[in-house]
């Protein structure tokens, strides 16, 4: 391994790196929120800079991808990926694509408001990972995307890793378009914390 660390080692250092990258995308999003501002992938891509910055893989840290791996999916099926010369349009019209579904969003009102955010959150991160301009880390970074889009709009994030193999088969769904068990996790996710968020504000209250 680089700089002669075992892989637990960079396993160690990539989470490290994951939680340095989240709480700075948590920070740009209060900001985006306070200007008014839309989401943009070059947050993402600075998160993914310091994931790997943090691991010191440098040479991939928010560096796209220049080759086509061959990658499968859970199911067996290879998982069409667009080629590493189109990534940069692709990842431009993403980008596109997110500045105008979060420009000028509010926290959703109705049960119509809130499903359509849902939507948009899980179409964009899965975008994202279709794209997988990344050598390593696409899954992280459209996980920190979905996020970036809840913030955005004043939900909560969403703790993926306890659902990964739900999650996995979603994303297969979602390949098929189908992302009606992707938008099922996150809505579940967002209320799961809603409810933890609100245990702790009743425990504050009643040591008061």
């Amino acid at each position: 391994m680089k700089h002669g660390l075992s892989k637990r080692d960079v396993d160690i250092l990539e989470e490290k790196g994951l939680w340095k990258a989240s709480s700075h995308l948590h920070r740009a999003v209060k900001k985006l929120i306070r200007k008014n501002l839309p989401l943009e992938i070059r947050y993402i891509k600075e998160a993914h800079r310091i994931i790997f910055t943090t691991a010191h893989q440098e040479s991939m840290a928010g560096r796209y991808r220049t080759d086509n791996p061959e990658l499968k999916r859970i199911d067996g099926s290879l998982l069409i990926i667009s080629h590493w010369q189109h990534i940069s349009r692709d990842i431009a019209e993403l980008d596109s694509e997110l500045k105008k579904e979060t420009r000028n969003i509010r926290p959703p009102k109705t049960e119509r408001e809130y499903k359509k955010t849902i939507t948009i959150a899980a179409q964009l991160s899965h975008w994202l990972a279709c794209i997988h301009p990344f050598e390593n880390g696409n899954g992280r970074s459209s996980r920190l995307l979905l996020n970036a889009v809840l913030l955005r709009v004043g939900l909560p994030e969403v703790a993926i890793r306890k659902k990964k193999p739900q999650y996995l088969r979603a994303m297969l769904q979602a390949d098929n378009r189908d992302f009606s068990l992707l938008e099922k996790i996150i809505t579940d996710g967002v209320l799961e914390n809603k409810k933890q968020q609100l245990k702790i504000a009743q425990r504050k209250q009643t040591r008061r």
